[in-house]
């Protein structure tokens, strides 16, 4: 008779050690491919790090019936604020299930541009030429409707500091800047140029404006003298949009001719670019990769505002149905975001932590983290 040897057809059963990964409380499992058993046998999962409180890496928001214009963060992080061609302004929260839980309806035109005044209050830009000063509080009635433009409102733009806060401004398919008081319905002063005007930002002691338009060149306006001082030419098509570093001493201009250029404005500059004497002594280094395609639209780019500074990431979307995100300081191209089904028209950083927002001309929103 055959013997059974001791452990024949046993197997131990031996617990695996917990790894360093899963027992990091910010590193999160997920399925990255699978074979559609529903078991989620064969399936493969893959840990990744996670930077943000967003409730996913990336949330998709969808409610604009329509190309999305504009997108952009309150001042906290905790809401967001969208514009669409279907003539309403949407409100979400960045966390949770990124609820919609408002909308501000527009009269006659979309808002083209809009930005966050308040905690309870957003201006925005509309193609009806009007000014319009929403108020959240009251269910998103409109406070005042400033009016006096004579074309489409590209752009406006929110006094960041200075003696006189509570002002605004505006610039126009009309060939004008408009600034506006929070407090008067008409405008307290009018910038002319002369052809139309396509994006306006306050600098950072709001005692200057930045305008651009399609002559391809951004002036400063100095508000004290009531003229422009200097203008910072590099760009070969028109400007759609300016975004100011949080240090308030450089400006990011986007461009028809698919760059970006970085520009130094602090008061006293060098008079001859020291790597390349034919360029703009302000241009400090262009960034390329973000085609502008053929539609025409104004893309708006942005400056990330959640890191130190010296490690700031810009970002632009494209033709090319993705996002583009550099290194402000190496212009290396960090990431390179696809997923958007047009393309990407408005995008702004979280002023909290690594993430950010991108909307298209198909009416979708991708909010989103990146490395820190």
């Amino acid at each position: 008779m055959a013997t059974k040897r001791s452990g024949e057809g046993v197997s131990a059963l031996i617990k695996r050690q917990r790894t360093e990964e899963e027992n990091d409380p910010n590193v999160q499992q997920i399925v990255v491919a699978s074979d559609g058993n529903t078991a989620n046998k064969g399936a493969l999962i893959q840990s990744i790090r996670r930077t943000s409180g967003l409730q996913a890496p990336i949330m998709c928001l969808q409610g604009h019936q329509g190309e999305v214009l504009d997108v952009k963060f309150d001042k906290d992080g905790d809401n967001i604020a969208s514009s669409g061609i279907d003539k309403t302004i949407l409100l979400w929260r960045v966390y949770g299930d990124c609820k919609n839980y408002g909308i501000l309806r527009l009269p006659k035109g979309p808002a083209t541009s809009i930005c966050w005044v308040s905690a309870t209050t957003i201006l925005a830009g509309s193609t009806d030429h009007t000014v319009f000063l929403f108020d959240l509080t009251t269910g998103g009635s409109v406070i005042r409707r400033f009016r006096g433009h004579r074309g489409v409102v590209n752009s406006v733009d929110v006094q960041r500091g200075g003696a006189g806060k509570g002002l605004f401004a505006s610039a126009s398919d009309d060939g004008t800047v408009r600034i506006w008081s929070e407090d008067e319905k008409e405008s307290i002063e009018t910038i002319e140029l002369g052809y139309p005007l396509t994006t306006v930002k306050w600098s950072a002691d709001s005692q200057s404006l930045y305008i651009g338009g399609i002559d391809n060149d951004i002036h400063v306006f100095s508000l004290a003298h009531h003229s422009i001082t200097y203008s910072l030419r590099g760009h070969g098509d028109t400007i759609t949009s300016l975004s100011l570093s949080p240090s308030g001493t450089q400006l990011l201009s986007a461009s028809m001719d698919s760059t970006l250029n970085l520009w130094n404005i602090q008061p006293f500059a060098p008079t001859v670019n020291a790597q390349n004497p034919t360029l703009h002594p302000r241009l400090l280094r262009s960034f390329y990769g973000a085609p502008a395609g053929f539609e025409g639209v104004l893309r708006k780019a942005s400056w990330s505002r959640h890191g130190q500074s010296g490690n700031e990431l810009i970002a632009v979307g494209g033709a090319d149905r993705s996002l583009t995100v550099w290194d402000a300081t190496t212009s290396e191209i960090k990431y390179k975001l696809p997923g958007h089904p047009g393309t990407v028209v408005a995008t702004d950083w979280s002023p909290k932590e690594p993430i950010i927002v991108s909307a298209d001309v198909g009416g979708v929103i991708y909010l989103g983290e990146v490395d820190a």
